[in-house]
């Protein structure tokens, strides 16, 4: 009997059906093994509200996924910044290229390539930028449009929004009457906007500008620099920048503004459509004071 007994409670043991689980609890539980804390607190509040008896034990489960993923993120940031302090300088650049072209033919003959670098580099206390960009077009057998730039900025972190910046410039644009154009420039700045979305940045310093003219002649003077730069992910494939600054001097002042729009196609490529303007208050004789420059270009981001 003994032994009916004991197979009969095995049986029983296996047979028994174990209670099913709470769905609230497992829809909690699904979100938290996804690690993303916005979906966990909406799935949290939802719970609550549905489940009102397991408020308690909601509360705890939200409490000790908290505590988990603080220790998480800074492990995380941690280990972030262990690799930027012990990169070299080539390191941990990203960057895009661009490129555009035009081609037309009949009553006028125009043809015209734009093309440009971006890089970037975020270190350990201070981010780095560079960027070139060349536009070249002839007209009817004349050259209508020749502008190169090259300018690179760092910037030093003094908060978690206050910074100091540095920014030297080249430029030589002949249709707006200078064959160079140096600028050198340092002073503060400030992130006004530092959400994930949208970005605003203010800066403004001294600056030393050089100009060598299409004539022959040169000007050097001391100046203030004023900028801005402005970023807006309006969805995950659309972003709008604008990038702009201003030299104010003795005899002129210059501003420079960039907007562009980028839509994202697949992968690391995206359309960009670009306007440039270049205002000068007192250009040289035959030259206008506003030059701008549309461009429709493909940009490839690494």
């Amino acid at each position: 009997l003994d032994e009916i007994d004991a197979i009969l409670s095995a049986w029983r043991a296996r047979t028994k059906r174990e209670p099913e689980r709470d769905p609230v609890l497992q829809m909690l539980a699904a979100a938290m093994a996804s690690k993303k804390d916005g979906d966990v607190e909406a799935v949290g509040a939802l719970a609550k509200k549905t489940s009102p008896a397991q408020v308690a034990d909601i509360d705890a489960l939200l409490v000790d996924y908290r505590a988990k993923r603080a220790v998480e993120k800074q492990a995380a940031a941690d280990a972030a910044r262990a690799r930027l302090a012990s990169a070299k300088f080539w390191q941990h650049w990203k960057g895009e290229g661009q490129i555009g072209a035009s081609h037309s033919s009949g009553n006028s003959k125009s043809t015209g390539l734009s093309a440009g670098i971006a890089l970037a580099r975020k270190g350990l206390d201070w981010d780095q930028r560079f960027r070139v960009q060349a536009d070249y077009q002839r007209t009817n057998g004349k050259t209508t449009i020749e502008k190169y730039l090259a300018e690179y900025e760092p910037q030093i972190r003094m908060g978690d929004r206050a910074f100091a910046f540095g920014l030297g410039r080249w430029e030589r644009d002949r249709m707006q009457g200078f064959d160079a154009r140096w600028s050198a420039s340092g002073g503060l700045g400030y992130k006004l906007i530092d959400g994930k979305t949208m970005t605003l940045n203010l800066k403004a310093g001294p600056a030393w500008r050089q100009t060598e003219l299409v004539t022959g002649g040169h000007e050097s003077e001391l100046t203030g620099l004023a900028g801005l730069d402005f970023g807006w992910q309006m969805s995950p494939n659309l972003r709008l920048t604008q990038a702009a600054s201003t030299i104010v001097g003795d005899r002129t002042t210059t501003t420079s503004s960039l907007t562009a729009l980028n839509a994202k196609l697949s992968g690391a490529l995206s359309a960009r459509v670009s306007y440039s303007a270049d205002i000068d208050t007192h250009p040289p004789a035959g030259v206008k004071t506003v030059d701008t420059l549309t461009r429709f270009t493909l940009v490839y981001g690494f």
